[in-house]
């Protein structure tokens, strides 16, 4: 076997500051690998094959050198113009792998200045072992992007590559950003087995599962599995970058026969043990090999594949099972900041589910695990198109709470506003917000938005915001319990915002008979 060291280890990375950096690889069995980091050469044995140098906490660099040599092959591999600063590891699905060339803003984003210490790496995408080997080459993935020519400022993850410019101009360190994400997957197949198994909550998801593989015809599935992709159809293309440019396919989806997706020769979409939708497949296919690359911490956009699978009930459960996966696999606590889904509605088979029930499960995943955090993105979606394409709002606040609470910057209030309790008297209902940042403010038209119902009868209102809090003004029977819905639908734009322009996130209040002020 040759010195291979891990695929995140080439030209242009970077490397965590004020952590431990782990240099990893494989090789020879007995090997002993030579790895020299800047001026420090660590011994590092191999006797499974398997190698690993552990070097001590490093300040913040612009360049340094990585060169790994081995006694037995008699090889070394050299990497420069290295970079030692801030790590984040960003995953999810389609929204989060979601590329800047789509991005709205991206026209004039392409126009900003060349800048060498913002750098990107995607993983490539394996959904089983010698999956790479069975599909073409990927020349987009798998190597270190710098922020300097066209074609790679396409290709950065457009939320976190705007977080990455935030996060560069109030650190001044670099900052790389390594992509570890599919479209279309469920949070299960991001989380380990054995973390699934020992949550009770998670059981209809390895049930599902395997009722699936009794359902396969496993000659035809691995013969399918095995063969190259066809090159995509010029139609199927078309439609690719009319649904990411947000452009309206109504027209094609009413000639798209969904069905076709779930033919056995379509395998990674199927729920096989070679699919991408499978519990733990791509955990042990790609995460796993990106750890234990040491990171500052995870950024993290999912959900709409598990509203899809009506699994919105213990969606809680999967995020917190995957939140603690991940930290096991790592060895350490590192935070988490998860992006709630963006208001959408759709059509047909692609039609949302229940959203707001997916958002609640977000927010009350993060609140329920130490070191977690979510923003609301309720004023940047699309009724037509799952992939909203105003992704600077989200990658900047994103950086707002990432500088928060990570790294401790004072100054605005970057969470978004939550309502925290409503009190009734008479005819006035006032509900009170955390981090409403000093006031609030509406935006828009708040009766498409805000709901007030007394056993099931919708009322009208009047409203204003007096400080942090919004005040209802409203004729109620006083001995009837009165119901507050906020932003609650599949699509429903933010109309309450803070004095920082974050949208408050949905809600629903309750209060029973009168409550006196």
């Amino acid at each position: 076997m040759k010195l291979k060291p891990a695929l995140m280890f080439g030209e242009h990375m970077v490397l965590q500051r004020d952590k431990e950096i782990k240099i990893f690889g494989t090789t020879a069995i007995g090997d002993t690998v030579t790895v020299t980091l800047g001026e420090e050469a660590i011994r590092a044995p191999a006797a499974t094959g398997v190698w690993m140098a552990v070097f001590g906490k490093r300040e913040a660099c612009d360049q340094t050198t990585l060169t790994i040599t081995s006694a037995v092959t008699e090889e070394t591999i050299s990497f420069k113009d290295v970079a030692i600063g801030e790590v984040w590891l960003a995953g999810g699905q389609s929204n989060m792998e979601f590329i800047m060339k789509f991005d709205v803003d991206f026209p004039e984003t392409a126009l900003l200045p060349d800048d060498d210490k913002l750098r990107y790496f995607c993983y490539p995408q394996a959904a089983y072992k010698g999956f790479l080997e069975t599909e073409d080459d990927c020349p987009n993935w798998g190597f270190w992007r710098k922020w300097n020519h066209l074609e790679n400022r396409q290709q950065f993850s457009a939320v976190a590559g705007y977080m990455a410019m935030a996060l560069r101009k109030e650190l001044n360190v670099p900052i790389g950003i390594i992509a570890c994400n599919w479209g279309g997957t469920p949070a299960a197949a991001w989380t380990g087995p054995e973390d699934l198994k020992e949550n009770p909550a998670l059981k209809k998801v390895l049930e599902w599962q395997e009722e699936e593989l009794k359902k396969i015809n496993w000659p035809k599935y691995y013969a399918a599995s095995e063969q190259k992709a066809a090159p995509k159809e010029p139609a199927m293309e078309a439609f690719y970058e009319k649904m990411m440019m947000g452009e309206d396919i109504s027209e094609f989806m009413k000639d798209f026969d969904p069905e076709a997706l779930m033919k056995v020769d379509f395998v990674p979409f199927m729920p096989g043990p070679r699919s991408t939708v499978r519990p733990s497949g791509l955990y042990e296919n790609m995460l796993c090999k990106v750890a234990p690359y040491t990171i500052r911490g995870a950024l993290w956009y999912q959900g709409e594949d598990d509203d899809a699978r009506d699994w919105q009930d213990f969606y809680d459960e999967s995020m917190k099972t995957l939140f603690k996966s991940w930290r096991k696999l790592w060895g350490y606590e590192f935070p988490f900041y998860q992006v709630e889904l963006a208001p959408f509605e759709g059509a047909g088979f692609s039609a949302a589910k229940k959203y707001p029930q997916i958002r609640h499960q977000q927010r009350k995943a993060v609140k329920e695990t130490q070191g977690a955090y979510d923003i609301c993105i309720l004023d940047v979606g699309d009724a037509k198109n799952i992939h909203p394409r105003r992704k600077q709002v989200v990658g900047k606040r994103l950086a707002g709470v990432v500088l928060k609470h990570t790294y401790g910057k004072q100054g605005p209030v970057a969470d978004c506003p939550e309502a925290t309790k409503m009190v009734r008297d008479k005819d006035t209902l006032r509900i009170d917000f955390e981090n409403a940042a000093g006031a609030l403010k509406l935006s828009g038209d708040l009766s498409g938005a805000l709901k007030i119902t007394q056993e099931g009868r919708e009322l009208t209102y009047t409203a204003k915001t007096e400080k942090e809090s919004l005040i209802l003004t409203v004729s109620l029977d006083e001995k009837k319990p009165v119901e507050v819905r906020y932003c609650e639908e599949n699509y429903c734009p933010a109309v309450i915002f803070n004095a920082e322009d974050n949208p408050a996130y949905g809600f629903t209040l309750q209060a029973q008979e009168v409550d006196r002020c």
